[in-house]
């Protein structure tokens, strides 16, 4: 019995090892961090071997499990014996603690992953998502669509136009089927193939959007910024405008020289500030948060202009934001930053988000209070490669509800 608990908590601890690591990686190394260069890279290099030395002690505490259970007690006594448990005792004991810590955090992962797969309504109160739609610009170099499902194949050029309905409260009748198409994280580099971001660029115009909002981090290094505004600005235009933030590789690339560029191809940046958008004697407000980490974000002066029951639309890079806006009501803010994770596993989703909440706001909608949110998956890829998750663009509906419904009312059905 105590042989069958050992191997049986064995994987377990493996994989508790597994998602400490990814703890660390995602919150401390990668989630919070105002540098490129971040001090604390080093963590990526010195965590696994203090895991490896942590995890060998299991050897230890296996051995300890066989001498105790393979001699009979008269043995086990004799000064030979008992210098052979003396050698390996302390080594198992703290082997048989880390074997405990390290399968109770596996355990916990598993259990934590059947809950979000399959007992959790993946539905957010006050949206609908309609079937979307797939444009693969790319041969898949795998074959057979059961390996394909299981991460056998780099969904990099396999573009999706996600569909989205969105409930608003209050919304003013000038307002009903308001169109939004969102665009994040493009990185934009010579890598990639050009027609790519073109059939983006198409794709929004296809939607025909009232508005155009960029969720930033448009380039990774700044030699590619002359190569962004020639393939992604040309084209996108919607009837009220097109508006950006920047992402934290936009300000790690030159901040200012993207901004010239955009500016220059009639973007409009709603940094820290809001602005209206009328149609007759309607109105509705848009707001935009600067990047969480790299940038400098003041909600309070986002959220100046805004009456506080008043309508509004927001944009920032990282969806951590949404931890400082408690007591705001924003019907619908878009955020990227998270790639949706950009390599998913199986049953394990993604695994690598840079954020301190990890995945849960990796992608899709959440909702806290009366913030709705909604996390792209986004269309670059740095390295290029994305598995079962493909890049994004995506475009929302937005549909009245009454003006005494609670927040996260369900929107018309069409």
């Amino acid at each position: 019995m105590l042989r069958t608990l050992f191997f049986v908590l064995l994987p377990l601890a493996l994989l508790g090892d597994a998602r400490m690591f990814l703890f660390i990686l995602n919150r401390v190394v990668f989630g919070g961090h105002k540098e490129e260069r971040n001090p604390l890279n080093f963590l990526i290099w010195a965590l696994p071997p203090v895991l490896i030395g942590l995890t060998s002690l299991f050897w230890f505490l296996g051995r300890w499990i066989d001498l105790l259970l393979t001699n009979r007690f008269v043995s086990r006594i004799t000064p030979e014996r008992i210098e052979e448990l003396v050698t390996t005792e302390r080594l198992a004991h703290v082997g048989a603690v880390w074997l405990l810590v390290a399968s109770a955090v596996g355990l916990y992962w598993v259990l934590d992953r059947i809950r979000i797969n399959w007992l959790v309504d993946p539905r957010v109160p006050g949206t609908r998502t309609l079937p979307a739609e797939l444009i693969v610009m790319r041969k898949a170099h795998i074959p057979f669509a059961s390996l394909r499902r299981l991460g056998a194949h780099n969904d990099i050029y396999d573009l999706e136009v996600t569909r989205h309905e969105v409930a608003v409260r209050d919304l003013p009748a000038e307002f009903e089927g308001y169109r939004i198409a969102f665009l994040t994280d493009t990185h934009v580099a010579s890598f990639m193939r050009r027609g790519f971001y073109r059939e983006c660029v198409a794709q929004v115009a296809r939607f025909d959007p009232d508005l155009v909002l960029l969720g930033g981090d448009f380039v990774t290094w700044e030699r590619h910024i002359p190569l962004m505004a020639e393939l992604l600005l040309p084209g996108l235009a919607a009837r009220d405008g097109v508006y950006a933030v920047l992402g934290n590789h936009d300000y790690w690339a030159n901040a200012d020289g993207v901004v010239a560029v955009m500016t220059r191809r009639g973007v409009r940046f709603v940094i820290n500030r809001s602005l209206s958008i009328q149609r007759g004697e309607a109105m509705i407000h848009l707001l935009g948060i600067d990047e969480v980490y790299r940038g400098t974000p003041d909600v309070d002066a986002a959220f100046a202009g805004v009456p506080p029951t008043a309508v509004c639309l927001g944009i920032s890079h990282h969806p951590d934001v949404i931890s400082r806006l408690d007591g705001r009501r924003l019907d619908l803010l878009v955020c990227g930053h998270t790639h949706g994770g950009q390599i998913r596993v199986p049953f394990f989703g993604s695994i690598v988000v840079p954020s301190w909440h990890e995945a849960r706001y990796a992608a899709g909608f959440s909702r806290r209070g009366e913030v709705l949110m909604y996390v792209s998956r986004g269309l670059g890829s740095v390295p290029p490669l994305r598995i079962l998750c493909r890049p994004e663009v995506a475009t929302f509906v937005l549909k009245g509800v009454a003006a005494d419904a609670q927040p996260g009312a369900q929107p018309a059905v069409g």
